[in-house]
């Protein structure tokens, strides 16, 4: 079981907020999210870092304008774990984010075994101590490390579009999440790439009654990210977006989100950086052999 007891003595060390922010398909626009949505807090004061999760696929780095010279690889290519050993693999990024690099193009990274991704888990804890905003940023859909951090996060940001595949994509995500023993998980919803309000609110609509119908799970509309042609300048000149086009639409929607997520209740112990890790050590744990008879 989830330990509370943990929680509870390891909790008056921090209590800085965990999200991971997660798709059901590729092309929603979630790195984009997760990184502008991070700015955004840094710019309010808040001290964040982003962990770039999508294993082996990364480009967090992109979409901020870095070119970090190393990534999370380093953690588990280490013999000896040393006590915030990857701290110095933490880049500053714009409007003073720290980002934690993934590994793109990296095979070994998309394929980790148990024991690796606990060894990793075990290593990435040190690094996140002084935040108070840690954002996970996932690969899209439901690979083994993409569950290990879902199954063990109190907080989720699921970013989908209203076109069907996307919302099937979504609603089978929180479906998984559904057989977790997490109680009180707070799912958060974005619809991103919004073309037609109405039918985006349709589909939003669609996905909270049929979760909370179906699947016992309350969602949380949290809103609606037009599409902007202003997204595609900024990506290509690799320029932030929320510094590069603050007075666009998208913009204005996207610290409206940021703003909204802030103040909801999510700053609790369920929801902390040291919440997620001792759930995680609890999932990953050696399994135990069966007695030989």
């Amino acid at each position: 079981m989830v330990t509370e007891a943990i929680e509870a003595g390891r909790g008056a060390r921090r209590r800085s907020r965990f999200i991971v922010v997660g798709s059901g398909k590729g092309g929603t626009g979630k790195t984009f999210l997760a990184a502008n949505l991070a700015i955004q807090w840094s710019l309010w004061g808040k001290r964040v870092v982003l962990v770039d999760a999508d294993l082996g696929l990364a480009n967090l780095h992109v979409v901020l304008g870095l070119d970090p010279e190393a990534h999370v690889m380093a953690l588990l290519q280490s013999r000896r774990s040393r006590n915030g050993q990857g701290r110095e693999l933490l880049v500053p990024g714009p409007a003073g984010v720290q980002l934690l690099p993934g590994g793109s193009g990296v095979e070994h990274l998309a394929s980790l075994n148990r024991s690796e991704l606990r060894r990793l888990v075990q290593r990435l804890e040190p690094c996140l101590d002084d935040f108070d905003v840690v954002v996970v940023d996932l690969s899209a859909g439901i690979s083994k490390s993409t569950l290990l951090f879902l199954s063990a996060a109190a907080e989720i940001l699921l970013v989908s579009n209203p076109d069907p595949s996307a919302i099937l994509d979504a609603y089978a995500v929180i479906k998984v999440l559904s057989h977790s023993s997490i109680q009180e998980r707070r799912v958060h919803l974005i619809m991103n790439r919004v073309r037609d309000v109405v039918a985006a609110n349709h589909a939003g609509s669609r996905i909270l009654a049929t979760t909370e119908k179906h699947l016992q799970q309350q969602v949380k509309m949290l809103g609606l990210v037009p599409e902007d042609d202003a997204v595609a300048i900024s990506m290509a000149r690799r320029q932030p977006f929320l510094l590069d086009r603050p007075n666009s639409p998208a913009a204005g929607a996207i610290r409206s989100v940021a703003r909204r997520l802030l103040s909801s209740d999510g700053a609790d112990a369920r929801a902390s950086t040291t919440a997620f890790f001792a759930r995680s050590a609890e999932l990953l744990a050696p399994r135990r052999r069966a007695p030989s008879r």
